[in-house]
């Protein structure tokens, strides 16, 4: 008697699925193919890799503890990616944040140049980002507003305009 295997939904004979791939292809003419995307994901694990060794290297020659610069460098990468896609959310939240963010950067960049001349304190620097990001959420909450208002605005004038023509 030939014993039947029972399969049910959501299950997957590998040794049926190995023999059928089997008699497709002979061997040695297996082809390696990729997409567009194996090249993007390589510049990122790249791009990952290079922010890592510099900001090791950075943290290294400032923290004296070892463990305590290498940890904050593996969540510094981990939590860059993250942040990335939380500011994408955002900017399409508020319109205008991608000048806040801007703007924070143009500081940051300023500040580094200038820092070997002038030393700005940390919570001025603090307050100068915060400032940045949040003034620039409230304007786009406030563009939004003047925006809903202009367009419930402009089909009572229009429909004003249709009255005038009719008559």
């Amino acid at each position: 008697m030939e014993s039947h295997k029972k399969t049910g939904y959501g299950t997957v004979d590998f040794e049926a699925v190995v023999a059928s791939s089997e008699r497709v292809k002979p061997h040695g003419s297996t082809q390696l193919r990729a997409t567009m995307l194996l090249l993007v994901v390589i510049c990122l694990e790249v791009s990952d890799m290079l922010f890592a060794v510099d900001s090791v290297s950075a943290i290294v020659a400032q923290v004296p503890d070892l463990f305590l610069a290498y940890t904050s460098a593996v969540f510094a990468m981990l939590g860059l990616r993250a942040t990335f896609f939380i500011i994408d959310v955002l900017v399409k939240l508020f319109s205008l944040l991608k000048y806040g963010v801007s703007a924070v950067l143009v500081f940051i960049g300023i500040k580094l140049c200038c820092d070997h001349f002038y030393h700005i304190p940390p919570s001025i620097v603090c307050v100068i980002l915060v400032s940045c990001i949040s003034c620039s959420m409230v304007a786009s909450l406030l563009k939004d507003e003047l925006e809903k208002k202009q367009s419930k605005q402009l089909p009572e004038k229009l429909v004003g305009h249709d009255k005038l023509a009719t008559c």
